[in-house]
């Protein structure tokens, strides 16, 4: 099964007044008007995918189903602005306890008593409870660009230390990976918090100390299990797009929670909505649709 290895970054026919003049290292450069990364010429910011996982699945397996990231955030405010007010535009509730939330507001929007949420059933981070955050499934810590230079050692005459934000700035293929919509959900903080950068699994017993259902222990975190099939599929996609390497039982486990529980309806148009702002579709989420 071959795949596309390149990421595009978009030309948007934008005045001169809507970005900053010239191009940064990598070939681009902020739009202004939009908050989104693109170049001059079209194609001139083309990057190679890592492709350390490629092949190691068996589905999807229709090329034409492969599309190209044509459109990236130039910041992390505006890539969970996207995601925030246009991808889940009208869907105000959280990803694994429901809650509802006002997208207006992130201190104070989210409302547990929507969902009976219990913030005293951790000791932690009970001031993120009606918190809105905007999390990444796959967390930025188990990403490639966590073994970037930027992110360890800095950028010559940009970062006089390697971190995130470094990376963020200054390294265009970590920016499409940091900032992927795919990968980004509304989250209660106090949840993402607890869930920290821990990997997904199944954890012995039922405890639900927060009272909707999510359990973690130790680092482990477990999903509802309506929302298995939702975390498999963007796990996959991050493997396939973005070369995130898979422990050992996670493929089978990930293709499994993705065939028990495949997509409804919101998960479909969530796809279409992202394909719209930056290019590209879940292959795991459309093959369900053929």
């Amino acid at each position: 099964m071959k795949w596309s290895l390149i990421v595009l970054l978009s030309l948007c026919s934008m005045s001169a007044q809507a970005h900053r003049g010239g191009k940064d290292a990598n070939g681009g450069h902020v739009n202004n008007a939009d908050g989104s990364y693109h170049c001059h010429p079209a194609g001139s910011c083309a990057l190679p995918k890592d492709a350390a996982a490629e092949g190691s699945l068996d589905w999807p397996d229709d090329e034409s189903d492969v599309d190209l990231i044509t459109t990236v955030a130039g910041s992390w405010s505006t890539a969970k602005k996207w995601a925030k007010h246009v991808i889940y535009k009208g869907q105000d509730r959280t990803f694994y306890c429901g809650c509802t939330y006002r997208a207006d507001i992130n201190v104070g929007g989210v409302d547990v008593a929507s969902c009976d949420y219990n913030k005293n059933g951790a000791s932690k981070y009970r001031a993120r409870a009606t918190v809105l955050e905007q999390e990444h499934i796959l967390p930025a810590s188990l990403m490639p660009a966590r073994q970037f230079a930027c992110w360890n050692e800095g950028v010559a005459n940009k970062c006089a230390n390697g971190s995130r934000g470094c990376c963020e700035r200054n390294d265009l293929k970590a920016r499409a990976m940091l900032f992927d919509l795919h990968n980004l959900v509304p989250s209660v903080g106090q949840v993402n918090a607890l869930r920290s950068d821990s990997r997904y699994g199944i954890i012995d017993g039922e405890d639900l100390k927060l009272a909707c259902d999510f359990e973690w222990a130790g680092d482990i975190a477990e999903p509802p299990a309506d929302k298995r099939g939702e975390v498999a599929r963007i796990w996959l996609y991050m493997h396939q797009q973005h070369g995130v390497v898979l422990e050992g039982g996670e493929l089978e486990m990930y293709m499994s929670w993705s065939l028990e529980d495949p997509p409804e309806a919101w998960e479909f148009e969530r796809d279409e909505r992202i394909k719209r702002k930056q290019g590209n579709g879940n292959p795991f989420v459309r093959m369900f649709s053929y």
